[in-house]
């Protein structure tokens, strides 16, 4: 009898805890839910806006897609690439994104769009200062896709009484197509990390075990990888450059890195850049864009859709885009504070 009574306690206790984390995870639901943003714009408490105006295009009429960090929104023109080849691209980048949340924005395009080509801007990948910051951004970044109210928690602050269970209505777009636009001229004048040693700084391995998830995953849906690294003085060097070319060998993928160029499209650090060395101007972004929009139409073929009227927004807002192009530069002095020190991919707006 005494045993049954024993067995009878447990019985209750492991029901309790049963019925406990049911109606926790209930409520988390329920809470992820509520919290998650209805609508893609600011207002809406969406991150990041601009990065995720794909959601805002007709469904499937994105063809090319670009991945990275605040380095590729602000080194690559998605109206430039348009007036020239008529290809509709977006930048869905986002400043100090590590590769996992990268992953995490490529489910959210396949959601509604199927792009033929992705370019991915490596940068990324050294994202952190040693591996245990890597594996913690990692570790968070997996939890904001599974777990949206950790990301949206502050949402309560705009919320109104009935918001956290409407339907999603993403329809908010972009008018540059997730580019960063700045006429800002501030000259870089710190050393060149890009001089040719004998170092190599492999990819860290975090990154690159995510990294190689997200090659697996643009495979399955059918989109080509071009790896490149766009122009930065600061965060970029030689040692990474000869790691990244040796990945891409190894895997025969195309790497481009920018910083290597020379000729008419050689980044010139007295014009090119708005803050610095760390980040493209409009002006070095239309360079990189240029010299992209010849590799790819070189190597991939893509349908000018200049003419479709289902397009007729993005020749409008080119328009715009070419008008703000056309202003005069804002030049800014030089001075000490204004000289970059040497810092971790990643890291900027």
């Amino acid at each position: 009898l005494e045993l049954i009574r024993m067995n009878s306690k447990s019985i209750k206790k492991l029901i309790k805890s049963i019925i406990f984390v049911v109606l926790f995870a209930t409520m988390l639901v329920v809470l992820c839910e509520v919290f998650t943003p209805k609508t893609s714009d600011l207002q809406g408490g969406m991150t990041n806006p601009n990065a995720r105006g794909f959601y805002g295009e007709r469904k499937n009429s994105i063809d090319l897609l670009v991945l990275g960090d605040s380095n590729a929104y602000c080194a690559y023109s998605p109206m430039f690439i348009w007036k020239k080849y008529g290809i509709p691209s977006y930048v869905a980048a986002e400043g100090n994104q590590n590769i996992v949340g990268a992953l995490n924005i490529l489910d959210e395009v396949l959601e509604c769009q199927s792009p033929k080509v992705m370019i991915f801007d490596v940068n990324m990948l050294w994202s952190g200062k040693t591996d245990t910051q890597r594996t913690e951004d990692c570790i968070t970044n997996i939890l904001y896709k599974y777990v949206p109210i950790i990301k949206y928690h502050n949402r309560w602050k705009n919320m109104s009484l009935g918001d956290g269970f409407k339907g999603k209505n993403y329809t908010y777009r972009s008018s540059t197509r997730g580019q960063n636009l700045s006429r800002k001229v501030l000259p870089y004048v710190g050393e060149d990390k890009m001089q040719e040693s004998d170092e190599v700084d492999d990819i860290p391995w975090i990154t690159k075990f995510f990294f190689e998830k997200l090659l697996k995953k643009c495979e399955k849906n059918g989109i080509k990888v071009v790896l490149m690294e766009t122009p930065t003085a600061t965060s970029w060097t030689y040692a990474r450059h000869v790691a990244m070319e040796a990945y891409a060998e190894e895997h025969d993928m195309t790497f481009i890195d920018f910083n290597t160029l020379t000729g008419k499209y050689a980044i010139d650090w007295s014009e090119d850049t708005r803050d610095g060395g760390m980040h493209m101007n409009s002006y070095g972004a239309r360079k990189v864009t240029a010299y992209l929009g010849k590799y790819l139409t070189s190597n991939y073929t893509f349908e000018n859709k200049q003419n479709d009227i289902e397009y007729a927004n993005w020749n409008k807002e080119y328009a715009e885009y070419r008008s703000y192009m056309l202003k005069k530069k804002i030049y800014i002095e030089v001075d000490s504070d204004d000289v970059q020190e040497p810092g971790n991919a990643g890291e900027g707006e």
